[in-house]
């Protein structure tokens, strides 16, 4: 009876190995084709939204975490003071204008002297023509003659007198009299670019998202006095997010770009996210840092290194498992195709190699990297 006890739990260790082969088999070939980490966070780029100009603000139309569209209208300032500005440097390019029209009529007039000035020396030399012979024939006084001398030279002044006043009037216009380009004139030109710059800041009086993304860190209220450069809110990207994970130096010898990786949460355990390894940095993680290791001072004791590895999603997040900036994630990445570039960006070869360059290639990116969307109008303000 021992005996067939015996042979009967040879016979249950013998099938249980037998079945643990194939599975110890695939978790060995598993393991040989991929590596994985749970140093691993979701990243993304964050926009500080502030103004361009000092002002304070007269309207909010958005609130903490709301959903907004590239060009939809985050508050606006007190344009009153800008508006001025603009009338102003209206008032100064029609009174510009207005100048440019009195520079004209100054040069009609002092071309209408001149032809005057030249018909009064002609009639001065015929006089003195004829005084010359009146008096070689004795029928004139000798005083008539100078009188026509004298004549004479006062008509060739006063020639001479208004051709340097329509020289003195073209180069009042710069020495441009065509009449079709009557405005092309530095003092027009001038004022033009003042009322350029003040309906640009009056515009600027107007703060737009700059891209698609949800609100955060919102520290602005009607009333408050901002200044330029100032964060008065931000703008997080959920559709563009990625993973940063620090694989270990010693993990990384057959990792390439474009290689297949599995993303899962912690947020979501039983959710894999489908990715692609899209670039791998540079440098280490402490070799970026504000101080970085100095090993060559001190007692050095080796420490095996980071380096962050950004991984973009295939797709967007499902909408009912969004991601969200800081979170762990864990990142397997399939090692088996070695083919790929060590140093490279696959969204950079996406922008290049799409025909007519990166303009063309930002119509082409996914969802996940794609840029803001077209310029929507705002919603409502908000009742404060």
């Amino acid at each position: 009876m021992k005996g067939l006890l015996r042979k009967l739990l040879l016979v249950v260790v013998a099938v249980a190995l037998m079945a643990a082969i194939i599975p110890g088999w695939r978790y060995y070939k598993y393991f040989e084709s991929h590596v994985s980490t749970d140093d691993a966070y979701v990243d993304g780029t964050v926009s500080l939204v502030s103004s361009r100009i000092p002002g304070s603000v007269a309207s909010i139309y958005t609130e903490e975490n709301w959903r907004v569209k590239g060009g939809d209208l985050l508050l606006m300032l007190d344009s009153r003071d800008y508006q001025v500005r603009v009338d102003q440097a209206q008032a100064q390019l029609e009174r510009a204008r207005q100048s440019i029209d009195q520079l004209f009529a100054q040069l009609d007039a002092a071309e209408s002297g001149l032809k005057l000035a030249g018909s009064q020396l002609i009639q001065a030399r015929l006089d003195y023509a004829r005084a010359q012979q009146l008096s070689a024939e004795g029928v004139v006084s000798r005083q008539f003659y100078d009188q026509a001398t004298t004549a004479l030279r006062v008509a060739s002044a006063d020639r001479s007198l208004a051709e340097h006043q329509v020289q003195q009037a073209r180069a009042a216009l710069g020495g441009i009299n065509d009449d079709h380009a009557r405005y092309d004139r530095p003092i027009v030109e001038q004022a033009e670019a003042a009322l350029a710059a003040a309906r640009l800041d009056l515009s600027y009086t107007a703060i737009r998202a700059p891209l698609t993304g949800i609100v955060t860190r919102k520290n602005v209220h009607p009333g408050n006095r901002v200044q330029p450069g100032e964060p008065l809110l931000a703008i997080v990207p959920v559709d563009r997010l990625y993973i940063t994970a620090n694989f270990k130096e010693t993990q990384l010898t057959d990792v390439r770009v474009g290689q297949p990786a599995e993303i899962v949460a912690d947020i979501y355990p039983g959710h894999v996210y489908r990715a692609r390894v899209d670039s791998i940095s540079v440098g280490t993680g402490a070799a970026f840092a504000l101080l970085p290791p100095e090993n060559a001072t001190g007692n050095w004791v080796k420490v095996v290194q980071r380096v962050p590895v950004k991984v973009v999603l295939n797709e967007p997040a499902p909408p009912d498992l969004p991601l969200r900036i800081g979170l762990s994630a864990e990142v397997t990445i399939d090692i088996g195709d070695k083919s790929g570039p060590l140093l490279s960006s696959t969204l950079q070869h996406l922008y290049e190699e799409r025909p007519g360059g990166p303009d063309k290639a930002a119509e082409k990116l996914p969802p996940n990297n794609g840029m803001p969307s077209s310029m929507l109008p705002g919603q409502p303000a908000l009742q404060q």
